[in-house]
């Protein structure tokens, strides 16, 4: 359905003049729990967003639409780590029923980013997240751009920050698609439970060129430089064992842990929404390569396997011919490896379901508990990796299964399907489902 902020405004002022309303209401004096009228998902469809009256809670200021949850920031600037700007200003129309009507694009994308980030609050309570993330936390809309960049949304962790660049497409605004929002919320917890301290830099995202393109930056140390760092000796590699162990190492890392943060991250987009084409609701062209919903059987029994990151990994180090085109090849190949991953893990939710007699959406909130449970054991083996002992898939699918603690057989099967496929298979010896009790263990053969 094309929704844009424009047609979602026109919507919504057109039929507030077919009633009685106060155009100027005092809307910076209003705060509490105020209903205003939005855009969000539709309870009937996954695909569709209708317009409702949704409360928002704990508002301090409607005319900022600050409060509880959030707070934002119009065209901010980072100092010292930290977003810096003024409030941006919204109009609201009060009707007859004393319920508000956002008058411009501008209010309605901060009505929606707030509404549904008090939602994604109550998320991370109900899936043991509760005590991650600080509240209200901060946005920045209308940031300004270089070079034209738009139809993007970015998480940065060291502000602890969400930032928009304008929507240009004739599509679900990134602002209004509650699966991206929750795709990026997502990002705030890995950056806490597993990349804080560790490897910060590993986001999909390159936090330096964002910046400098969005122009929010005011630290000069935070701009990246324009000339490309040469990669030394790749040029004149010609085969994958002459590689510096530390810079494969290190390479191979950063790719797994954007791969694992984005593919993590579709998983939560999923896991809120239910629709498993939530980035396309956006980005159309994205459908084919980031859908959770596949035909092929063989795309879903499978996660990336430590020998084939490596070798492609190698080939992009050596056919690289400096650290932008190596850093752009690795986050392309980030979003390769994340669709394997969730993907995997909406097949898991697949399977809870049957297997536990629960509904679609319990279901999916099982797997979300599961995962949150086994960030902690991400960071650990990311931790103590090192030239000799790679962290992988296999070990974060004995992460995953310590986390579930009983097993149904399906689920046992499932799990151990995918270690086997994914380079689980040690010594010739395969993964297999042994019943103790009442529940089912992976087992090695």
């Amino acid at each position: 359905m094309k929704f844009d902020f424009q047609r979602i405004t026109a919507a919504i002022l057109m039929a507030t003049t077919l009633g009685a309303c106060s155009a100027n209401p005092d809307s910076a004096s209003t705060s509490g729990d105020v209903k205003v009228l939005a855009p969000m998902n539709d309870a009937s469809s996954k695909n569709s967003y209708s317009l409702q009256f949704i409360d928002l809670i704990g508002l301090s200021n409607l005319q900022e639409v600050s409060g509880k949850f959030v707070r934002f920031f119009f065209s901010p600037r980072i100092i010292n780590n930290h977003l810096n700007g003024s409030a941006p200003k919204g109009r609201f129309i009060r009707n007859t029923d004393g319920n508000y009507v956002p008058g411009n694009d501008l209010s309605q994308q901060m009505v929606v980013i707030y509404a549904h980030m008090q939602r994604l609050a109550a998320l991370d309570a109900e899936v043991g997240a509760g005590d991650v993330n600080k509240w209200p936390r901060d946005v920045g809309i209308g940031v300004r751009v270089k070079g034209g960049m738009s139809n993007n949304a970015f998480y940065d962790g060291k502000t602890d920050s969400m930032l928009f660049v304008p929507y240009t497409q004739p599509d679900l605004p990134i602002a209004a698609n509650g699966g991206i929002l929750a795709h990026e919320h997502f990002h705030s917890l890995f950056y806490k439970l597993v990349l804080k301290g560790l490897n910060e830099e590993a986001s999909v995202h390159d936090r330096n060129l964002f910046l400098q393109a969005s122009g929010i930056s005011a630290d000069d140390k935070h701009t990246a430089d324009a000339t490309p760092a040469p990669i030394g000796r790749l040029e004149a590699r010609s085969d994958f064992r002459s590689l510096d162990k530390d810079e494969l190492q290190e390479a191979y890392h950063t790719a797994l842990m954007r791969g694992l943060n984005e593919g993590f991250a579709d998983f939560w987009g999923w896991m809120y929404t239910g629709n498993p084409d939530f980035i396309a609701a956006s980005l159309p062209s994205q459908k084919s390569v980031r859908s959770l919903e596949v035909k092929n059987a063989d795309l879903v029994h499978t996660m990336p396997s430590e020998l084939n990151v490596r070798r492609d990994v190698s080939f992009f180090m050596v056919n690289s011919g400096d650290s932008i085109e190596l850093n752009s090849n690795l986050i392309g190949y980030a979003y390769t490896l994340g669709t394997q991953y969730s993907r995997v893990l909406k097949r898991l939710s697949d399977i809870t379901k049957e297997a536990r007699n629960l509904s679609e959406a319990d279901a999916r909130l099982q797997v979300g508990k599961w995962l949150v449970k086994t960030l902690p054991s991400v960071r650990a083996g990311l931790a103590a990796a090192d030239n000799e002992n790679f962290y992988n898939s296999a070990k974060l699918l004995d992460g995953l299964t310590e986390s579930m603690g009983e097993l149904q057989q399906s689920e046992c099967e499932y799990l151990a399907l995918v270690q086997n496929n994914s380079g689980g298979i040690i010594d010739g010896k395969k993964k297999t489902c042994k019943q103790v009790d009442s529940s089912w263990k992976v087992v090695t053969e």
